[in-house]
């Protein structure tokens, strides 16, 4: 029997699963499950559940920051759906922050209250009909081709592999993920390393030093990944 995609909700309340159950069942699985549930599972469903997820959908009502950490960590398992961010905040100057910070960081859609069930599963089946596959890509960086295979977890520079460590490929990952856009030392600890910021700037700094050496880099007027003073890093391609 082949093995149905999924739709995975990470919720507090169980009124959205069921609602997803009732109107997918017959072609998703559908998984929900609650903050401290995530947390304990997050290793090994990031690594071999993603695969078949189709539609992750975050409903919040609070710790929005946590789940932006979420949507970050997600973005960097080579995860080839999109993300549904559900908010209940009620507050509209919130909810206009809310939103352009989740997309910002890798949300594909974002809903605030109130929503109708009608309103969520529009939602839902318009990105169902946009999946696509976005684990690989190739884009020019300063006169070089890449090519990143999230896949595999590979990037090449004019097709010579840069043998990059696992954190390394995630730094990389993310910034390009961002292309062209700002990526704050916070935002991109975050993402990286899962926990919440801790001012360890320096380490940072050390893994982009490495990298540009791998690179072939200029470290002190780098090309490839750009000092954004005072604020972190960019890469500027197309």
């Amino acid at each position: 029997m082949v093995a149905r995609n999924k739709l995975l909700i990470l919720s507090e309340k169980l009124e959205l699963y069921h609602l997803l159950i009732h109107h997918f069942e017959a072609e998703y699985e559908v998984e929900t499950y609650r903050k401290n549930e995530w947390d304990i599972k997050k290793e090994k469903l990031l690594q071999t559940v993603l695969d078949r997820v189709m539609l992750v959908i975050i409903e919040t009502e609070d710790r929005f920051s946590e789940n932006i950490r979420i949507v970050r960590q997600i973005q960097l398992y080579s995860f080839s759906g999109y993300i549904l961010f559900i908010s209940r905040a009620e507050d509209r100057i919130r909810q206009i922050e809310e939103k352009i910070y989740a997309i910002d960081s890798g949300a594909d859609e974002y809903l605030a209250y109130p929503q109708t069930n009608e309103e969520i599963l529009a939602s839902v089946r318009a990105l169902l009909r946009r999946v696509h596959w976005k684990g690989n890509f190739t884009l020019d960086i300063s006169g070089k081709r890449f090519q990143i295979n999230a896949q595999v977890r590979k990037i090449f520079m004019d097709g010579i592999e840069l043998v990059f460590t696992k954190t390394e490929f995630a730094i990389m990952n993310y910034l390009i993920l961002h292309l062209n856009r700002a990526v704050s030392y916070k935002e991109l600890y975050e993402a990286v390393w899962g926990k919440e910021y801790i001012y360890d700037d320096r380490n940072i700094m050390a893994h982009i030093h490495r990298m540009r050496k791998k690179m072939g880099d200029d470290t002190k007027n780098p090309r490839y990944i750009q000092n954004v003073y005072g604020t972190g890093y960019m890469v500027e391609g197309e």
